[in-house]
């Protein structure tokens, strides 16, 4: 066969078609896939078409000979497995309506053309309220390069003000943190760090994080950091609010056992309390957001009796409102 133009790439582009084009419903033969061919510009044969097909398959791609033609057998992700991918993507609110858009047809792009139309078909992004910080992505970023080159970072926190705008925290002031790992808790996205200036633990919400860098420092309080436990971190930072870390007992009905066992992992010590009622003993960051936790679920704090006074003044102090 004389040499003609792309034929260096023909294979790449038979590749390109299959992963593109074909599934167990669409299979491509070798008549087809020289018309598909020959439309991108590049001359071939059936014969070569053959022999191209048993090539791929030697390289180990899942080239399946089916009775109407070839397809691919199987991708990296399933169909199901997108599905689960773009639903995450759209309940994530720390995520832009614009950047979700975005990375929902990057998604779909892993499926095959029929595949990512029913995938389009499915998929619902909903509405989501603006974010005054489209940079998250380079956060995150820098974040990693921190980690990975054991470098402090340094950045402004925002919150939002009486006008519905975000503004920089304490007038600008630049936060130094030596970055231990990031957590995703209660529908955001948290940066978990050792802090410079407290010399403790804390954490920042990455959607409110801005001019983030990395810094020639290495990091601080590896000790601190070396101590933590993402998961548990999690459980005792209710919505991941701060407070001083104490061991409480909660009273609550045992229909609630289920809410409570979510919540709080199934490794906690619990024991009824008659017939109606359940006790737990819980290591978690005391804090109002702890307090309202428990009140939506009708449980209470029961010890130690600090903390049982504490609660109860909480609750009176709500009704006086």
């Amino acid at each position: 066969m004389p040499h003609v133009g792309g034929q260096k790439y023909k294979i790449l582009n038979e590749y390109q078609i299959l992963m593109n084009e074909s599934d167990e419903q669409h299979q491509i033969n070798a008549i087809e896939m020289t018309r598909r061919l020959e439309a991108r510009g590049i001359s071939a044969e059936r014969k070569t078409v053959y022999k191209d097909m048993a090539t791929l398959m030697e390289a180990g791609v899942d080239v399946v000979k089916g009775d109407k033609g070839y397809y691919i057998g199987s991708r990296v992700f399933e169909l199901a497995e997108l599905k689960l991918l773009v639903d995450a993507v759209g309940a994530s609110k720390f995520i832009s309506q614009k950047k979700t858009k975005e990375l929902v047809e990057k998604i779909t792009t892993l499926a095959s053309m029929d595949e990512a139309t029913q995938l389009t078909r499915q998929v619902v992004v909903p509405e989501k309220r603006s974010t005054g910080n489209e940079k998250i992505f380079y956060s995150i970023d820098v974040i990693y390069q921190c980690l990975d080159n054991n470098k402090k970072m340094s950045f402004k926190y925002q919150d939002w003000t009486l006008t519905k705008e975000m503004k920089p925290r304490h007038g600008g002031k630049i936060y130094v943190v030596s970055p231990a790992f990031l957590l995703r808790n209660d529908e955001n996205y948290y940066l978990v760090a050792y802090d410079d200036d407290s010399q403790q633990i804390r954490h920042y919400r990455v959607d409110k994080i801005i001019s983030a860098e990395m810094l020639e420092e290495e990091r601080s309080g590896d000790k601190q950091r070396g101590a933590l436990n993402p998961h548990e971190y999690a459980k005792q930072h209710i919505s991941m609010f701060a407070g001083d870390e104490r061991v409480v007992t909660i009273r609550f009905d045992k229909r609630l056992i289920g809410v409570v066992l979510d919540k709080f992992g199934a490794d906690i010590d619990i024991r009824a309390e008659g017939e109606d009622l359940v006790r737990a003993r819980i290591s978690v960051a005391v804090s109002p957001q702890l307090y309202g936790w428990l009140t939506g679920i009708g449980a209470t704090i029961c010890f130690p009796e600090e903390e049982e006074r504490k609660f109860k003044d909480y609750i009176k102090a709500i009704i006086d409102k």
